[in-house]
């Protein structure tokens, strides 16, 4: 019998999900923090680029996915998918299969014993006999060194907004070549402001991506991640996390290099100008703006600095882990060194997510690789018995 609870931190598509396979396990389970977050807080306009079959939450047997939900509220099929709309669904998920969410922040976690301790910012204080870590990406968000000294005024990282109707007039850069700098470029476009594209590499559009064809199938698995010839490995990341750190480091370089959904070309291509092949070397707070110095000798002045820089999880950044136990997860470029129950080196401690990345692959970065963390941590939770 299980004496201490399962304590899942975060209530993203991670943690819901395995929230989700724990309950109908029957396992004890709590589960902490606000429900889709991270997600309720991106740009207004925004949609994802995942297909409809790799954007589901995970529930045993399909339960609640994003078919139940669009028959539930009698909606069409929306491709690709509107943020508002996936934000509902997920909300809608957590109040089928996670009723019982609390929305209290996890402020620490210790080892107590055989077990673990975790302290909540409210007072209160919670035994644990396993703890999972589904604490999303927000906390990652990668600034730059040419921009970190860059006041958040005139310089941040596309997180950080909401509204881009608030650059209406202004003269902005994006910096960055992938998915979220090219769309946010669009939506700034849209929204009023004069905007320049900056890429150190070339603009390459996913042209195949959204194909619906009969070879559909066959060049996409329904995880969604990566090219064809690739996305069927990275569909079964516990095959995956066999091969050599290199080569999994070589398989993931090429699965997830930058890139744009087709139904962003006409939104950006002649409507902002572009600039590729071309790095921020320097920018400096000057009264009128950012001074951007560029590796091709040119300068720009803009009134804001749009970083759509990526994120770069580290198990160290999380405040709730205190140093005392983060010296104790093994690691590898800062991400924990995880086996095929996503467990740590610390019995009991699980991290699923971005965090998750370097073990079992880029699937861990898309809402597709939570259904294969929520069965490999229940598996683990039903199959060793807690403290």
């Amino acid at each position: 019998m299980q004496t201490h609870p399962t304590v899942v931190i975060g209530a993203g598509p991670y943690g819901l999900s395995v929230a989700a396979h724990l309950n109908a396990a029957r396992l004890p389970t709590l589960v902490f923090g606000k429900p889709m977050e991270f997600w309720q807080g991106m740009p207004h306009g925004m949609k994802l680029r995942s297909a409809w079959s790799a954007s589901s939450l995970s529930a045993p047997g399909g339960a609640y996915n994003l078919d139940s939900y669009r028959t539930a509220i009698g909606a069409p099929q929306q491709l690709p998918i509107p943020l508002p709309f996936f934000i509902d669904y997920g909300l809608w998920f957590q109040r089928n299969a996670v009723p019982d969410l609390d929305p209290t922040y996890v402020e620490s976690v210790t080892v107590d014993g055989g077990g673990f301790r975790v302290g909540l910012v409210d007072g209160r204080t919670v035994s644990a006999g396993r703890v999972v870590v589904a604490a999303g990406i927000d906390r990652y968000a990668h600034v730059p060194g040419f921009a970190s000294r860059l006041p958040e005024s005139v310089a941040s990282h596309t997180r950080a907004h909401h509204d881009f109707g608030l650059f209406r007039g202004a003269t902005v850069a994006v910096v960055g070549g992938g998915q979220s700098a090219i769309e946010s470029a669009a939506l700034l476009h849209e929204a009023g402001a004069q905007v320049e594209l900056i890429a150190r590499g070339p603009i390459r559009w996913l042209k195949l991506h959204d194909y619906r064809g009969p070879g559909r199938r066959l060049l996409y698995a329904p995880s969604d991640v990566g090219p064809p010839g690739l996305n069927w490995l990275l569909h079964f990341p516990l095959v995956f996390r066999r091969f050599p750190v290199r080569t999994r480091k070589a398989i993931t370089r090429r699965a997830v290099r930058p890139a744009g959904a087709r139904w962003l070309i006409d939104r950006v291509v002649g409507q902002v100008r572009i600039t590729t092949q071309t790095e921020v070397l320097r920018a400096t707070h000057e009264p009128k703006g950012v001074c951007l110095q560029l590796s091709d000798g040119s300068t720009r002045l803009v009134d804001h600095l749009f970083l759509a820089t990526g994120y770069r999880p580290n198990v160290q950044k999380l405040p709730f882990i205190p140093p005392s136990l983060a010296g104790r997860v093994r690691q590898r470029d800062g991400f924990p060194v995880l086996d095929r129950w996503l467990e740590s080196s610390v019995r009991g401690l699980h991290f699923v997510g971005g965090l998750a990345d370097h073990s079992y692959g880029p699937i861990c970065r898309f809402v597709s690789g939570a259904d294969v963390a929520a069965r490999q941590v229940t598996a683990s939770a039903a199959r060793t018995p807690a403290r």
